[in-house]
């Protein structure tokens, strides 16, 4: 399924490419059963499988958060070099004769290095070191990658909140939640890897294992299906978006037409357009809709929100629908939940954090303390 959505979407294309690196590393019981002739290639492919899952995971998420369609390139090959270092042992362990390959690596009988010459065995424990120190590398390319992404998703929910006024659909939370529980497993994994190699064998229950295996893979299967791109309405957008998402990342607005005249007048239409249009009651209003009603680049409008309101557009909006909500707390029986919904929130938590972040109490204290008074 995320290949052929990647004809039309390459961002999908990491990560079938992170699936099916998965897939070698933990298919070596259907291998052994289903086809054991392969079983020496799958578990020698399982190095440069193990680099291959960071890398292609990385590309996945800046993918989705990518503010201009993504698509793979020459740049992104400088990633995949140690996998392809593991690659290059691979080709290298092939080469030794087959019966030795299948006592070293199925049966794990390295008394048969006995019978060979001294170059064999000189290049078989090469070969065995350099896999070692691999390995125990992978721990620290894992954990460079996952702060990677930790940063990426930072970054690209501040981006979010300059341009749209409910992000919760596109804010990706599940890499949030997956990266902790990975992150928990690659922690657990580094410290088994380094006490398994250096001091005494660790002995460890498969069924938890494989159901941590089971419900990892499982997440990222199903929401990374359901995941779009943030920022793919944007993509063919003519109203300055680019410009904003560029000036939030250098963390600064370049010099621009905006002069003392111009902010007045869109600080006039954006508060006519909230008050009077009340156009924050649309759940998926976004920047360029605001900056095509009132007439103004979403640049411009941007950076009056910031440099003279001193709030993003997220904030702007919410500002106005808690506003709302309070009326009708005060003056009506609706609950909680079709208020939200009514005001223009698409969903009860995002309401709950915008109200209290408001008022600093949740909306049903606030319904108790308005009518109590």
């Amino acid at each position: 399924m995320l290949l052929l959505r990647s004809t039309k979407q390459p961002v999908y294309l990491p990560l079938a490419g992170c699936l099916a690196a998965i897939a070698v590393l933990i298919g070596q019981p259907v291998v052994k059963a289903l086809a054991p002739g392969l079983q020496v290639l799958f578990l020698l492919l399982a190095l440069p499988a193990l680099y291959l899952i960071p890398p292609c995971f990385w590309f996945y998420v800046q993918g989705i958060t990518s503010s201009t369609r993504w698509r793979p390139g020459r740049a992104h090959l400088k990633h995949f070099v140690l996998s392809g270092i593991g690659l290059v042992i691979v080709i290298s362990a092939l080469l030794l004769p087959g019966e030795l390959r299948h006592a070293i690596l199925v049966e794990g009988d390295d008394t048969a290095l006995t019978a060979t010459s001294g170059l064999v065995r000189f290049i078989v424990y090469g070969l065995v070191i350099i896999t070692f120190l691999m390995v125990l590398g992978w721990v620290l390319q894992a954990g460079f990658y996952v702060h990677a992404v930790f940063r990426r998703l930072h970054d690209y929910r501040a981006q979010l909140r300059e341009l749209f006024a409910s992000t919760e659909a596109q804010e990706g939370r599940w890499i949030l939640w997956l990266l902790l529980a990975v992150g928990g497993v690659w922690l657990f994994t580094a410290g088994t890897l380094l006490y398994d190699n250096l001091v005494a064998s660790v002995p460890t229950e498969a069924v938890i294992s494989n159901l941590v295996v089971l419900i990892m893979i499982w997440s990222v299967a199903i929401w990374g299906l359901r995941q779009k791109p943030g920022f793919e309405e944007l993509y063919q957008s003519n109203h300055g978006t680019q410009e904003v998402l560029k000036s939030i990342t250098d963390n600064k607005y370049q010099r621009s037409a905006l002069n003392e005249q111009l902010t007045d007048s869109i600080v006039s239409k954006l508060n006519h357009a909230m008050e009077h249009d009340r156009l924050f009651l649309e759940a998926s209003l976004s920047l360029p809709r605001l900056a095509k009603h009132i007439s103004r680049s979403a640049y411009h409008i941007s950076q009056t929100l910031n440099e003279t309101l001193g709030v993003n557009f997220f904030d702007y909006v919410n500002r106005y629908r808690v506003n709302a909500a309070k009326e009708q707390l005060q003056n009506t029986d609706n609950t909680v939940l079709d208020i939200a919904m009514d005001v223009g929130f698409n969903a009860k938590s995002s309401f709950y954090t915008a109200f209290k972040k408001d008022t600093g109490i949740t909306p049903n204290q606030y319904r108790k303390e308005s009518r109590a008074g």
